[in-house]
């Protein structure tokens, strides 16, 4: 891997017994990239340690929950930039050049989204997202570009670390979902964000994931309406009459309702699915189309 300076970023990676996937990511990482790693619960050996002397290895007096541990490792970056993958996500080779041309020429940004390939346990990938050309989007723009749903994953996601501090990083009463696109969100609506169609990391999915495992619950649903809810806030103070905030938080719910809909035909069959259907409101504010493909993901 050719030599890179990347002195302004810290590559921030919360662990937690899972250190067979922490050793691969880490090894996608170059050894003169700033990481700290979060070490949730005391899992990571010595022996790990000790083969990435480069990095730093930090450990919390007590196991965190997730958008908490989170949290507390950004608190410990000192530099200008941050990514936060997950523990078991990679980098492709070329990702940290590409980073750091795009950081070096964009500094007056807040937020910068890469590509990302979905990927399974075994590294193939299953899908691909990426924005379809380099773009600037200046505030408040970039709350157009994902008003339905946040599509980045954080592996290719550059935060400015004193902006997303200013709004407190990630909301710790998220729990499970949620967060990540907030946070995103407030920054692409305040905030100058630029967008580069090179696809740079792997987020890697898996079966009975927690998304598969909750979305088709009332939970899910009520934290979907809690963001939308929370930047319906930011939308107005912004756009005062522009956007129907009530219409855009029933077209998410809506698109989320369908993937739990979808989720629960395919484990438990219609039944157990209706029964979920009648737990939730419906979402009346939505686009029609969408309403309708509600109604078809249940029946059909």
């Amino acid at each position: 891997m050719s030599h890179i300076t990347l002195n302004d970023l810290t590559i921030v990676i919360p662990t937690y017994n899972r250190n067979e996937y922490l050793l691969k990511i880490l090894n996608t990482i170059p050894a003169n990239v700033n990481v700290i790693v979060c070490d949730n619960g005391g899992s990571v050996t010595n022996e790990i340690i000790n083969r990435y002397k480069e990095f730093s290895f930090i450990r919390p007096d007590r196991a965190l929950e997730m958008f908490e541990n989170w949290n507390f490792a950004i608190s410990k970056v000192k530099t200008k930039w941050f990514i936060i993958p997950s523990d078991d996500d990679i980098y492709y080779a070329g990702a940290f050049e590409k980073i750091a041309s795009v950081i070096n020429e964009n500094g007056d940004t807040d937020v910068i989204l890469f590509g990302h390939n979905i990927i399974n346990e075994f590294d193939a990938v299953l899908s691909t997202w990426a924005p379809s050309h380099f773009q600037v989007l200046k505030a408040p723009e970039g709350y157009d570009y994902f008003k339905y749903g946040v599509e980045a994953r954080l592996p290719s996601v550059i935060f400015k670390t004193d902006v997303a501090t200013s709004y407190s990083l990630f909301k710790e009463t998220y729990i499970y979902t949620a967060a990540d696109s907030l946070l995103i969100q407030k920054m692409m609506l305040h905030g100058k964000t630029v967008l580069v169609p090179d696809v740079i990391s792997g987020y890697r999915v898996w079966p009975n994931n927690f998304t598969s495992k909750l979305i088709s619950t009332s939970g899910w649903l009520e934290k979907i309406d809690q963001w939308q809810d929370e930047i319906a806030v930011h939308v107005n103070e912004v756009y005062k009459t522009k956007y129907n905030t009530l219409h855009i938080k029933d077209e998410v719910y809506a698109r989320n309702l369908i993937a739990g809909i979808i989720n629960m035909k395919a484990k438990h069959g219609f039944g157990p699915t209706y029964t979920f259907f009648k737990s939730v409101r419906f979402p009346w504010n939505a686009k029609m189309v969408t309403k309708l493909n509600v109604i078809k993901a249940l029946f059909v």
